[in-house]
């Protein structure tokens, strides 16, 4: 017999998805190099993982955001201009995930061809390996110099959750509350995955990216 937290993930999650549309198109606002929002729409572009916002690169013996130049060349490209973008999916989170067009041009294979994001293999992305193997040999974007795969970035605790923002110095507690949990994957099986600042069980260390939005 299924547990109810079980079948709690799973309503919430089918209930997500039968609210994502199956298109959407409006002026975006950009979140990082590889998500936009588009009339209240959060949309994941399909098949490609850009660098973290945190995320630190090496170009010419130095450090640099790439995480940052990768939203920024993606808020570049979009800037003032209709986009729209056509769901492939719908991921646990209840975010569309989708190919986006502006002008003409597809903004997923864009941003690899500018080497401002990787093929996400393990998500449809073989589909962009050519892009990225063009950028590879014109040493575009994170192949100017030496980077980390942002899945792997991801996967590492010790990767800080902002980049160049200076940390306030008291941050404000969550209230109280008796529900804990240890990490994501807790939270997840419970079905109360994404956990909002506020919400019973928010914790800082669950919100990396310090968004108050934990487990996203």
């Amino acid at each position: 017999m299924r547990s109810f937290p079980l079948l709690l993930a799973i309503t919430l999650a089918s209930t997500a998805a039968a609210q994502v549309p199956a298109s959407v198109t409006g002026v975006p606002t950009v979140t990082d190099g590889d998500t936009l929002q588009i009339r209240g729409v959060k949309v994941r572009l399909f098949g490609i993982d850009a660098p973290e916002s945190s995320q630190q690169c090496v170009r010419a013996g130095k450090a640099y955001g790439c995480g940052r130049e990768a939203a920024f060349a993606l808020s570049d490209l979009v800037r003032n201009k209709t986009v729209t973008c056509a769901r492939r999916d719908t991921d646990r989170y209840g975010r569309m995930v989708g190919v986006c067009t502006v002008g003409g041009t597809e903004i997923n294979r864009w941003l690899v061809t500018q080497g401002w994001a990787l093929p996400y293999l393990q998500y449809g992305g073989g589909v962009y390996s050519e892009a990225a193997s063009q950028a590879k040999a014109a040493r575009k974007g994170v192949y100017a110099g030496r980077f980390q795969n942002p899945w792997d970035y991801r996967k590492n605790p010790a990767s800080p959750a902002t980049a160049g923002t200076p940390r306030p110095a008291a941050p404000t507690p969550a209230p109280a509350s008796s529900v804990t949990y240890r990490n994501c994957s807790e939270v997840r099986a419970a079905g109360a995955a994404p956990i909002r600042r506020g919400q019973p069980g928010y914790s800082s260390k669950l919100d990396r990216d310090g968004d108050g939005i934990g487990c996203e």
